[in-house]
């Protein structure tokens, strides 16, 4: 029988924390610390995004609205606002903890130039329903994990659901709300619609289905660019790194797995799912890797250190530690023109 895994208790408790888990973004701070000493140009994740939107999105310096949905800490836009100035920011979040800490960082961060920042406590499905925002870029940045996944699907109870009579025209229930019945109906919806192989995945496998409903809430909206980043399950590295087993990710084309956190369970992401689901819906997409983005070092000193997976010293240790653990993440940008 599949069921759904949930985060949003942990997330609307009265402690939330992101320091049970290494994000990348909050793992580079302001750009100073050690990790940040793996890149070729040290910076604050924020900045780096910022730059890398500009060069591959063509998304303006001085841009329309831009929207952050989990914003953890806030350290992610107060670095994309030393390279971007929008003319409004919108911050929404589940959390209040942790939407307090973002009004926070953002009220103390020492910009040249401050937008009007507005911060909104609600569900993202709920909220991107009801509002289809419009706007120049959103940021989903290390957080589709969390979104609702259905696991422990049948191949059998998926040809039974897909076989029964469905109504026509009735709207998919909201993620947080399904039942034993719309498990199996939604997540054979989702399959057969957008053809999405399953082929390689075991009997009783999972699929995010949080992160691909968030995609279709997207084809309503009007946002030019969505960037979005995650664990994946189907991750490989890019040349010359792919070339160091030390660092290699767990395999491609693999069932998305629980990742144990305190309180709560995250999925990594099959992202070639969420990139056939959003070409189907007429978006331009780019995937990528993230160390793609972030531009690290692979000099002497680093391609010593990942031929022999043996560190000489405490700072080799943390750049180690840092690609390990970056090698499982991906990105993809959805572009499309403004209405």
């Amino acid at each position: 029988m599949p069921e759904l895994n949930l985060t949003t208790a942990y997330y609307t408790s009265a402690a939330p924390s992101l320091l049970w888990e290494m994000t990348i973004c909050q793992s580079l701070g302001d750009g100073r610390g050690t990790y940040a000493q793996t890149l070729e140009q040290p910076a604050p994740y924020g900045r780096l995004l910022g730059e890398y939107l500009k060069q591959e999105a063509g998304v303006d310096p001085e841009c329309g609205p831009v929207i952050e949905i989990g914003g953890g800490y806030g350290t992610l836009m107060c670095g994309l606002l030393e390279v971007c100035h929008p003319e409004r920011v919108t911050m929404l979040d589940l959390s209040p903890l942790l939407l307090a800490r973002q009004q926070e960082a953002l009220a103390e961060a020492e910009l040249k130039k401050k937008p009007e920042i507005t911060f909104f406590r609600e569900d993202l499905f709920t909220w991107l329903a009801r509002e289809r925002p419009t706007a120049a870029l959103l940021i989903l940045n290390e957080m589709i994990g969390d979104l609702p996944t259905i696991t422990r699907i049948h191949r059998q109870e998926l040809a039974e659901s897909a076989a029964a009579p469905t109504a026509l025209g009735k709207k998919p229930p909201h993620p947080n709300d399904l039942t034993p019945d719309t498990l199996k109906s939604e997540a054979a919806r989702l399959i057969s619609t957008y053809e999405l192989d399953i082929r390689d995945l075991p009997e009783g496998f999972n699929l995010n289905y949080g992160a691909l409903r968030l995609i279709e809430l997207l084809a309503d909206c009007n946002i030019a660019c969505t960037f979005i980043s995650e664990h994946g399950s189907d991750t490989m590295l890019p040349w010359p790194f792919s070339l160091y087993s030390a660092i290699e990710p767990p395999g491609r084309h693999i069932n998305p797995r629980p990742i144990e956190l305190k309180d709560h369970t995250e999925y990594n992401i099959r992202f070639a799912h969420l990139e056939q689901v959003a070409t189907h819906l007429g978006f331009t997409v780019k995937r990528l890797h993230l160390l793609e983005m972030l531009g690290l070092r692979f000099d002497d000193e680093i391609e010593y250190l990942l031929r022999r997976a043996r560190p000489e010293n405490e700072a080799q240790e943390i750049y180690l530690e840092f690609y390990e653990h970056l090698a499982e993440y991906q990105a993809l940008l959805l572009l499309r023109e403004k209405n």
